[in-house]
């Protein structure tokens, strides 16, 4: 069967990463039962302070157009392996604005300096300062704004998924505004075929 070779490396990857699966994830693929999708993992959020944030919790919740997560585990039969990063910014008067802003501007100094950490039951999967996934002015299409990785993240079914901003100590976002952000993450997911 022909498909993109990033598919074909996706299959390689998560054979050898099996491991990481759950049994019921490890069997359907084994019984020929799983197949692989495009997949946007997406996160708009409001974040205000600094210190440590968190853009993901056991409360968060699935909004189309605003978050693809629900709470912060990827449910069993479900890994997305990703190779593609990006953070968006916006800052608005108002409060609740998370769906209804173009996520565009330039990342303020604070953010800039941030760090992303990205981690799976307590490892940490992916660390990088906010800077270095900000693509703004790479291109007039969406894709445009994706850094590309330089090695295959897997985020694993049924395990605790933690996405944190770190600021730099003594660091906050200014006061008297609301700072938006727009994390996605791009690969492909797991499905059972129907």
């Amino acid at each position: 069967m022909y498909n993109s070779v990033f598919f074909h490396t996706v299959l390689a990857f998560l054979a050898i990463m099996s491991d990481n699966l759950t049994m019921q994830l490890r069997g359907d693929a084994n019984n020929k039962k799983v197949i692989l999708t495009p997949q946007i993992l997406e996160i708009k959020k409001r974040i205000e302070g600094g210190g440590t944030i968190d853009l993901i919790d056991a409360t968060t919740q699935r909004v189309d157009g605003i978050c693809t997560f629900d709470k912060n585990t990827l449910e069993t039969g479900r890994a997305v392996v990703f190779d593609e990063i990006s953070l968006g910014y916006r800052s608005h008067a108002d409060m609740g604005k998370e769906g209804a802003l173009a996520y565009n501007i330039s990342l303020p100094a604070e953010l800039q300096n941030a760090t992303l950490i990205i981690s799976q039951n307590g490892k940490e999967v992916l660390r990088m300062p906010a800077i270095d996934i900000t693509n703004l002015t790479a291109g007039q299409n969406a894709s445009d704004q994706y850094t590309k990785l330089k090695s295959l993240i897997l985020l694993a079914d049924a395990k605790t998924i933690t996405i944190q901003l770190k600021f730099a100590p003594g660091v906050t976002l200014a006061a008297g505004t609301n700072h938006y952000v727009y994390l996605r993450l791009s690969g492909l997911q797991t499905a059972l075929k129907s």
